[in-house]
């Protein structure tokens, strides 16, 4: 909810206040601490406010999403399991044909928002070029994605290459590319199914602070910010210039905002001669990201082969990335330790 305060979504009571705004959700919202499930319908309720009000909190398929709706059920905290009737119980509620699988299964996976130089492909993780060359549009993509994942079985579910999963624009060492080859697919990618997007927004891959690759074609706006892992709100927007019609990107933290840096740019700073407290939005790297994404390392190829305004102010468009997580171990409020997510998870 701090995320959708940063965006001016709604108030401090979480009562939508956005107006004709839109807000993008980028996935995962369950398996993050011990209330998945009241948040998740919390941010059903502000669905439904914000299309009152003539805007629009668009919320997406994750791969957690996906985890539980396929059965898995190690992310999910066991004080949650246990308020909601055990195991047993969460997963025919959370099954694809249950009570909450089947909205979960009917949430896209996909979707493009903003105008101009705003326009932007939205997705959990990352869009393959093959995959985009395989539909016709993205409502074609977002309706096999619901059978799919009712089915339990497609292309588009792979824990590697889909677009649930897929990790390769992020870190493009750790799928066997170079960086001139992720971000050309990347651009293509855009262009093929983008609807006229300029660029790519995902979460998924965990950065220190949201930031670019590619020269902007790439933004990560995932910085495990999810309270239960001890992360910290962002967003990320982007305002229409009424004149000029170019685009001002902005990062958002509690602490300020700043322009969303290149990420191996940045973290060559971190790592480097320029002090943290001279870039105080980004931090110092506590948990490792830098060199997990800015490895200059190939290896061999596998062997297979938010928030928008727009000119109008407040009736413009708003995106932001609201959930994420990160390795390591969390006290809950009782002292127990709970380990958290692997970040470099496929």
């Amino acid at each position: 909810m701090q995320a959708l305060r940063l965006c001016g979504a709604v108030d401090e009571s979480g009562k939508w206040t956005g107006g004709t705004m839109t807000v993008v959700q980028t996935g995962d919202v369950i398996d993050r601490g011990n209330a998945s499930l009241p948040l998740l319908r919390r941010l059903w309720a502000l669905r439904d406010d914000a299309a009152a009000a003539g805007g629009e909190l668009l919320l997406l398929m994750g791969n957690h999403e996906l985890l539980n709706m396929q059965g898995m059920t190690r992310y999910v905290h066991r004080g949650e399991l246990a308020a909601n009737g055990g195991e047993s119980a969460w997963l025919r509620a959370l099954n694809p044909r249950g009570e909450i699988g089947k909205q979960l299964a009917a949430l896209p996976g996909a979707a493009v928002r903003g105008e101009g130089a705003c326009r932007t492909l939205f997705l959990h993780a990352g869009l393959r070029l093959k995959t985009a060359q395989s539909y016709a549009s993205l409502d074609a993509l977002n309706a096999e994605l619901t059978r799919q994942a009712t089915a339990n079985a497609g292309e588009l579910l792979d824990a590697r290459t889909g677009p649930l999963w897929w990790r390769g624009y992020a870190r493009p060492h750790a799928a066997g590319l170079s960086e001139n080859e992720a971000c050309a697919e990347a651009r293509q990618a855009i262009e093929t199914l983008g609807d006229g997007a300029v660029r790519m927004g995902v979460g998924h891959n965990i950065v220190p602070f949201v930031s670019t690759r590619c020269n902007g074609v790439m933004h990560m706006i995932d910085v495990g910010m999810s309270y239960a892992y001890g992360g910290r709100p962002a967003a990320w927007q982007c305002s229409l210039d009424a004149e000029m019609g170019g685009a001002t990107v902005r990062a958002l933290y509690l602490q300020g905002a700043e322009t969303p840096p290149d990420l191996c740019e940045a973290c060559g700073e971190l790592l480097g001669a320029v002090r943290s407290s001279q870039v105080p939005l980004r931090g110092v790297d506590p948990h490792g990201d830098c060199p997990n994404y800015c490895s200059q390392r190939r290896p061999s190829r596998l062997a297979s082969s938010a928030m928008l305004k727009g000119a109008g102010g407040a009736e413009g468009l708003g995106f932001a990335s609201l959930m994420g997580s990160w390795s390591g171990s969390q006290a809950d409020a009782s002292g127990t330790q709970h380990k958290n997510h692997v970040k470099t998870e496929f």
